[in-house]
């Protein structure tokens, strides 16, 4: 029997959703309040423990079904030659166990309204448009005043609210600010069908890497050393990832070269992580996913880890009887673990910087994996 009886979430993205699910199944009512109306971004990947994680939640199938399952010898990883196309190196070695499931490529909209539907089903309250005006966090429950002049008392609140989270701001108004990691990412949802090559490119540069999803739908994203922290326009980003594709000669880059029109929708975000010292809670307080360990793209993780949280925390509320306990069970089980994957993604980050050779991201990367392999 879970040890609250409700919970309000903050943030009804990635972590959030599925934090909703977790609860919900382990018997929690649940609210969840999001301020986007709807939902944004590119694709999203869950491999190894992140996957498995997924069908925990009960949605792994509806996932599987509406993305890319991981190909082959691991070819979306392998790293290829920027004018020939030819694999160069393989890419990591994820550690593989009985009854693991395929790694899987999804659209994150896609993605966040399946898990949205899967919430509403187990009985779940979201309201859009909707964030807190101000709460209070007391011994007997958390008292909250929502934007929409509604109010509630809820056993447990949690900050599912982003690396920029104001929640995080509030109760820990001395933990660090988030740190620019010296590289830009853009990301493209490029149209049209699957092209052969799927893989990462690196030229003088920057890098970048494609894979196809169902939607018909090819996504790239790229990484651009800009060692010095400022406001890029949107201009300057179409300018970058256009020099970037002109800078490589292979077959596939040149078709996704010539999908580029001045229509084209590119997302362009200096990476910024973040690791918060534990604990992530304060009174029935609690942060999860990006407002306590946010990441960059280097191991693909990010989202992974926000599933994960999910997971972690629906079973220890159900485990524990009483709720510091739970939060203190979360804590054990979630820092270390997202605590390799930011600093693994940080170290990248500086290697690409340094030109180090590929053979040296991807030994760091396979030790990485290997660590997360371990049951979350």
């Amino acid at each position: 029997m879970a040890c609250i009886s409700n919970a309000l979430i903050v943030g009804g993205s990635i972590a959030g959703m599925n934090t909703a699910i977790a609860l919900a199944n382990a018997g929690v009512e649940v609210d969840v309040v999001e301020l986007a109306q709807e939902p944004l971004g590119a694709s999203l990947a869950f491999s190894g423990r992140a996957a498995m994680a997924l069908v925990e939640l009960g949605i792994y199938d509806e996932v599987h079904a509406t993305g890319r399952p991981a190909l082959p010898g691991n070819t979306a990883m392998s790293i290829r030659n920027h004018m020939t196309g030819e694999i160069i190196n393989p890419g990591p070695q994820r550690p593989e166990w009985p009854g693991a499931v395929d790694a899987v490529g999804v659209y994150r909209p896609v993605f966040l309204e399946v898990a949205q539907r899967e919430a509403e089903r187990l009985g779940v309250r979201v309201r859009k448009g909707v964030t807190y005006e101000s709460f209070t966090d007391g011994p007997d429950g958390v008292d909250v005043f929502f934007t929409d002049g509604r109010e509630g008392r809820y056993d447990l609140m949690i900050a599912a609210d982003g690396i920029n989270s104001k929640t995080r701001e509030l109760i820990f108004p001395d933990a660090p600010k988030p740190q620019y990691s010296g590289q830009l990412s853009i990301r493209w949802m490029a149209p049209g069908p699957q092209v052969d090559g799927e893989g990462w490119y690196q030229s003088e540069v920057g890098r970048l890497g494609f894979y196809y999803l169902p939607q018909d739908l090819v996504y790239i994203p790229a990484v651009i050393n800009i060692p010095e922290q400022r406001w890029v326009s949107d201009e300057e980003v179409r300018d970058i990832f256009t020099a970037l594709l002109d800078s490589m000669e292979a077959p596939a880059i040149r078709e996704l070269r010539s999908r580029l029109t001045n229509d084209s929708e590119l997302i362009g975000k200096p990476f910024y992580w973040l690791l918060l010292s534990e604990p992530w809670h304060k009174g029935r307080t609690l942060l999860i996913g990006d407002a306590a360990h946010a990441t960059s793209a280097h191991m693909g993780m990010g989202g992974g880890m926000a599933v994960e949280d999910a997971c972690v925390l629906g079973q220890s509320i159900a485990a524990a009887a009483t709720l510091p306990e739970s939060l203190d069970m979360f804590m054990k089980r979630r820092f270390e673990r997202t605590k390799i994957v930011v600093e693994t993604s940080n170290r990248l980050g500086q290697l690409e910087q340094q030109s180090a050779p590929p053979a040296e991201n991807v030994a760091l990367l396979t030790k990485a994996f290997a660590v997360i392999g371990a049951p979350y």
